[in-house]
């Protein structure tokens, strides 16, 4: 059984390549590779040309990018991913993140750029992958007011901040994707538990640091036998609950409230 890798920078990997023949061979499929900005949503529209079906490609505006950038290079940002999103298999990454947004001003460029690449979503009917930091009120009333209005599948990255938060992220239909925090962390594995069924996902967020080592795509296969020991089943069953939460995610059944 495969279980998928619904998050990760794939790009920024040393050998992307070698990566994904390593997760295959982990029994991690298919690696979901997100952009941050045009150039490394480019980077993974490639990569997926180069591994049909082993990987998919979602290009976005990392909403940490966004007080970076001027007014003008704000606006080619945005204008590449209006254009190439209708080839990706979705829009991401994107979202809010206060942290690097500290000002009210910053804020509020984050927020339109959302709601802008949200509305191209909603066009091209393209499920979202979605980053939130220090933002969760703010997240889930956005998020949830768009899955509710189109149908489309929402998937909150590496949101596990809280049960209280996972709950009602399920209650807004919206998917949650833990990752390798799980495997060092007791408390982020214990929210990860709380995750409603119906709307559990897995990434790897790679390559981002965790235990001293880059994350790879092919940890997800251990991400996945942690999950399910903390969640109480079998390997064989959650990882088939994964494929098909992927494919609601996917398709736009994200599914009714719970």
């Amino acid at each position: 059984m495969h279980v998928p890798d619904v998050h990760c920078h794939l790009d920024q990997l040393p050998d992307p390549d070698r990566a994904v023949h390593e997760a295959a061979a982990a029994g991690v499929a298919p690696v979901w590779a997100v952009g941050m900005r045009a150039e490394s949503s480019a980077r993974v529209l490639e990569l997926r040309a180069r591994h049909p079906g082993r990987v998919l490609a979602a290009v976005g505006l990392h909403p940490s990018e966004i007080p970076t950038l001027d007014a003008a290079a704000l606006e080619r940002e945005l204008q590449f991913v209006h254009t190439h999103l209708e080839v990706a298999d979705a829009l991401g990454e994107v979202g809010l993140d206060y942290k690097d947004a500290p000002d009210d001003v910053q804020r509020a460029r984050q927020r339109t750029a959302l709601l802008l690449q949200l509305d191209w979503a909603a066009e091209f009917r393209k499920p979202v992958n979605v980053h939130c930091r220090r933002a969760e009120r703010d997240i889930l009333e956005v998020c949830g007011a768009f899955a509710r209005r189109t149908g489309l599948g929402v998937n909150l990255h590496w949101f596990t901040h809280s049960a209280k938060l996972a709950r009602r992220a399920a209650e807004l239909g919206l998917f949650i994707s833990p990752g390798p925090s799980i495997l060092h962390d007791a408390a982020q594995a214990e929210v990860a538990r709380a995750v409603a069924g119906e709307f559990l996902l897995l990434e790897t967020d790679s390559p981002v640091e965790f235990g001293g080592a880059p994350a790879a795509p092919a940890w997800a296969a251990s991400v996945a036998v942690k999950l399910a020991a903390v969640r109480g089943e079998s390997f064989e069953d959650l990882a088939g609950r994964l494929q098909a939460n992927l494919q609601r995610y996917r398709s736009g059944a994200g599914g009714a409230a719970v």
